[in-house]
């Protein structure tokens, strides 16, 4: 993994910006910073200027000709990471932390992390990089469950766990057999200890940057205390959302799997 640069939220957002890309920036920065008029904008940019003058960042000269303040490197850089069409996203919610992989050529991937919406860390990788970097960043301990844990819900249930307020109604329209409310009740203890959020990786291709991306696939998990519990998709079932505890060695298999995805990206 090479680091390449890092960065505020404030900082990003202004190199985007120069590099071409208003829209992106403004994107960049509500997210981090919230809905700001233009005004607010522009004291924030030229605020963050001195911080890029500070950092070596600003061209100066560049400036005086009239041209972009950046080096050519940097805003290779930018173009490469916005016009990016193939992301993966690998949140930490509880943790206010997230990782994004931009697919840059062939090979290579762009991984940025981001810490609370503030802190911008990039680096480039390498796809048979990325499953050592998904075990590292989840840090899920080993674990074998003795008993098999699964039960299966609809759409609408699953939708709904994303509120803990909701699961009375989520076992009515489940309708477990008592084997599966004993599992489903054993998820629920590992969830509330999770924050009542579940973890997702989820692949997407973002055809321009004028068009929303497009999710192509996702994969939910939580850490338990017996394992780690998966969430997969049977299509054509009355209940497809099946929830399965399984040994770390499964989980492992997902983290090698979104590789494999990358892969085909890259080729």
């Amino acid at each position: 993994m090479n680091f390449v640069m890092k960065c505020s939220t404030e900082e990003l957002a202004l190199l985007v910006s120069l590099t071409g890309y208003p829209n992106v920036a403004k994107g960049i920065l509500e997210t981090g910073l919230g809905t700001k008029t233009q005004q607010e904008w522009d004291a924030v940019m030229e605020a963050t200027a001195h911080q890029l003058m500070v950092k070596d960042l600003w061209v100066e000269v560049a400036e005086r000709n009239g041209d972009i303040p950046l080096s050519e490197e940097m805003q290779m850089f930018i173009k490469s990471y916005v016009e990016s069409n193939y992301m993966i996203r690998i949140p930490d919610a509880p943790n206010q932390h997230a990782v994004m992989l931009h697919h840059i050529q062939g090979d290579t991937w762009l991984l940025h992390s981001i810490d609370r919406d503030i802190i911008h860390e990039f680096a480039y990788m390498t796809v048979d990089e990325m499953p050592q970097m998904i075990k590292d960043y989840y840090a899920i301990s080993e674990k074998q469950p003795d008993v098999q844990r699964t039960f299966a819900l609809s759409d609408e249930a699953f939708d709904l766990l994303s509120v803990r307020d909701n699961v009375k109604k989520v076992q009515m329209l489940a309708d477990l057999a008592p084997e599966e409310e004993i599992h489903f009740q054993a998820f629920l203890t590992d969830l509330d200890h999770h924050a009542w959020t579940l973890h997702n990786i989820s692949f997407f291709h973002i055809p321009s940057i004028d068009k929303d991306p497009l999710l192509e696939n996702i994969t939910f998990f939580l850490p338990g205390s017996e394992g780690v519990w998966v969430v997969s998709y049977q299509d054509g079932e009355e209940l497809p959302v099946r929830v399965t505890l399984e040994s770390t060695e499964e989980w492992n298999a997902i983290a090698e799997g979104v590789a494999v995805v990358a892969k085909q990206v890259s080729e």
